[in-house]
């Protein structure tokens, strides 16, 4: 059973830096794009949902309100990768030093071996 250990400065920091993130204001997922029909500019909110891309309207008032909403989101995208990463390279740092062993995982920052290469059968040659 792994102990539950303090958490890290480094992690501490990126978790305040997010929460102080959502305490801003809303998120949203999505990309605001301005789409010129006709005379005048339209907004859309697009994004993919159950693997389809889907839009949305957004009147030209609320465009800065979503725009500010969606940069919002991809920072909290980021932050959230970042505490992953820092928590991963923990766990590792963890199980090396208890078991003695590096795990199959590499540490933040390493470099993983790419896709496994499938083996095909080979074909044999009609004679």
């Amino acid at each position: 059973m792994i102990k539950k250990r303090r958490v890290s400065a480094p992690y501490r920091e990126v978790s305040s830096r997010l929460k102080r993130l959502l305490s801003e204001g809303g998120v949203i997922e999505g990309s605001l794009y301005r789409a010129d029909r006709g005379s005048t500019p339209r907004h859309q909110l697009s994004d993919r949902a159950t693997g389809r891309f889907r839009s949305i309207y957004v009147p030209a008032d609320f465009a800065p309100l979503v725009a500010d909403w969606s940069a919002r989101w991809a920072e909290a995208k980021r932050l959230m990768k970042e505490m992953s990463e820092i928590a991963r390279s923990e766990l590792v740092a963890a199980i090396t030093e208890r078991t003695g062993r590096r795990t199959v995982a590499t540490p933040a920052g390493g470099q993983a071996a790419g896709p496994r290469k499938r083996r095909t059968a080979k074909r044999r040659s009609r004679s």
